[in-house]
């Protein structure tokens, strides 16, 4: 930390005050020049400096033009003494921005003693925290304490109506059969749920840790739209949704048809949940300079702008976000993306008054290039796949 010094505030007074002395005193010389030049050799009427004399002592007046003068000669100096100032600007700028980029070990130097040098110690301090911060793995322990609160949380409710209900069979005897199987069936699904959730738990960790590697075969990406389409078709029909495909035939990619079936039935399950008020559902497919475009958007309500940078993030928490997640962990989105990156492929999600609409790019190579072993009469995998 910098020894205390003037305030950044006082030094801009001192600057202006010492930038009209400066340029009070430039005048003052120059005019003992023209003064001592004036006396000594300008006596005549034909001497340019007799005549400009002349205007300025009965045109515009000596003060006057002195006062002309001396305000752009204020400005000069007061621009000179501030200059530093411009460099300190940029020098703490980059300092922020490195840090926003994840550069800790970078430094602002900044020799001014005032409130600039403060600042410059205190993102350098900052940096020297976080890199010791990512050094001892804080960052990822606060991840995998938030993935335990999250999955507590969304485990707890369904596992708490499970329990209550069959708690409630059990114990009263007096309940009609029709009654005992209309608890026993919403303790079955609260069941299911809680099996859907463990199975993410257990597709996240598989990935972390490498174990999900893809099956690649050669996929009619087309086809396997068309399949998702029909078999969701139930689940449209009970949101009163009508879907309307604009899918090109024949668009070929080499990819794991179980992992993309898993990616575009999220996609779509999400769009049937959330999109009802819309009544429509478009599913787009196109190739597109080496890559396999597929959209999914519906018209229901419109995603926050500033959730969207956030919705594939696995431990972020806005309410929004995780609900369009689908399975409320915050891992639904997060798996999907990961599934698209294995792939070599992106997804994008945008949103405004209109529509929401979820696009992923896929290369047509798979991201990779395959084995000539693994491309020979691999077939097309079906649609039918579970999550």
């Amino acid at each position: 930390m910098g020894k205390p010094g003037i305030s950044f505030r006082v030094k801009m007074i001192l600057f202006l005050v010492f930038s009209m002395l400066l340029a009070g005193l430039a005048l003052f010389l120059a005019y003992k020049a023209v003064e001592s030049y004036y006396l000594a050799d300008a006596r005549f009427a034909d001497d340019p400096l007799f005549r400009l004399r002349h205007i300025i002592a009965n045109g515009i007046g000596d003060f006057k033009f002195a006062m002309l003068l001396m305000i752009p000669l204020t400005i000069l100096f007061f621009y000179l003494f501030t200059k530093p100032y411009a460099a300190y600007f940029k020098a703490i700028s980059r300092g922020i921005h490195g840090l926003a980029a994840g550069d800790f070990s970078s430094r602002v130097v900044i020799h001014s003693q005032d409130e600039f040098e403060r600042i410059a110690d205190d993102i350098n301090l900052a940096g020297e925290n976080l890199q010791r911060a990512v050094e001892r793995g804080d960052f990822a322990e606060s991840s995998k304490n938030q993935l335990v609160l999250n999955l507590a949380h969304d485990l707890r409710t369904p596992l708490t109506s499970v329990l209550g209900y069959l708690d409630f069979i059990l114990r009263d005897e007096g309940l009609s059969k029709e009654q005992s199987a209309h608890y026993t069936r919403i303790a079955f699904t609260k069941s299911k749920r809680l099996e859907k959730l463990i199975d993410e738990l257990f597709e996240v960790t598989r990935m972390n840790h490498g174990m999900a590697p893809l099956h690649r075969a050669d996929l009619d990406l087309s086809e396997l739209l068309v399949q998702l389409n029909e078999e969701l078709y139930p689940l449209f029909e009970n949101k009163e949704l009508t879907v309307r495909p604009d899918i090109a035939p024949n668009v070929r990619l080499f990819g794991d048809g179980e992992l993309l079936a898993r990616v575009f039935e999220n996609l779509l399950t999400n769009a049937a949940r959330y999109g009802a008020d819309g009544h429509y559902i478009d599913i787009v497919c196109f190739e597109e300079g080496g890559e396999a475009v597929v959209q999914v958007a519906n018209y229901g309500d419109s995603i926050p702008p500033e959730q969207l940078p956030h919705l594939f993030e696995m431990f972020y928490t806005g309410d929004q976000a995780r609900t369009h997640q689908g399975g409320g962990t915050g891992l639904g989105l997060f798996i999907v993306r990961n599934i698209v990156e294995q792939h070599g492929g992106t997804i994008e999600a945008r949103s405004d008054v209109v529509r929401t609409c979820f696009e992923v790019r896929l290369p047509l190579d798979g991201g990779e290039n395959p084995p000539a072993a693994e491309q020979s009469a691999l077939k097309p995998r079906s649609a039918s796949r579970g999550k």
